[in-house]
């Protein structure tokens, strides 16, 4: 079951609405982990992918008003039905990525934590040089 809650998101996709103007400041967003590394996600970038809507992930703003920032419900600790942030980012990140590769299609990692989640003084995983 859990795998087909990714396929079922995506799968509405295509019915939404084109994308959102995305404020400057929030082109790229940083997501802060102390034990692996920072998440750095290419918000504009996500956005004009083809297929892509706001609401796979702003999945509570109906295309009015501001969208919530995601840890305003997914908080470090689960709190009633609302899943913890880890286990949100991961369902909705990994899970785009891996169905855009099982479609044959280019996409994020899926699998190495490396790829995204970055220490300091690293690039993509990698020492820079």
């Amino acid at each position: 079951m859990r795998s087909f809650l990714p396929l079922v998101l995506l799968l509405t996709l295509p019915l939404a609405g084109g994308a959102a103007e995305i404020p400057a400041e929030k082109e790229t967003i940083y997501f802060e982990h102390s034990k692996l590394g920072t998440v750095t996600f290419k918000h504009k970038m996500h956005s004009e992918l083809d297929g892509v809507d706001c609401r796979f992930c702003h999945h509570t703003n109906q295309g009015t008003g501001k969208p919530e920032p995601c840890h305003r419900c997914h908080k470090g600790k689960p709190q009633d039905e609302t899943p913890k942030k880890i286990k949100a980012f991961h369902t909705r990140c990994r899970g785009c990525h891996q169905y855009t590769v099982d479609a044959g299609k280019q996409a994020g990692p899926v699998k190495k934590c490396t790829l995204c989640h970055v220490k300091a003084g690293k690039t993509s995983g990698k020492p820079q040089q």
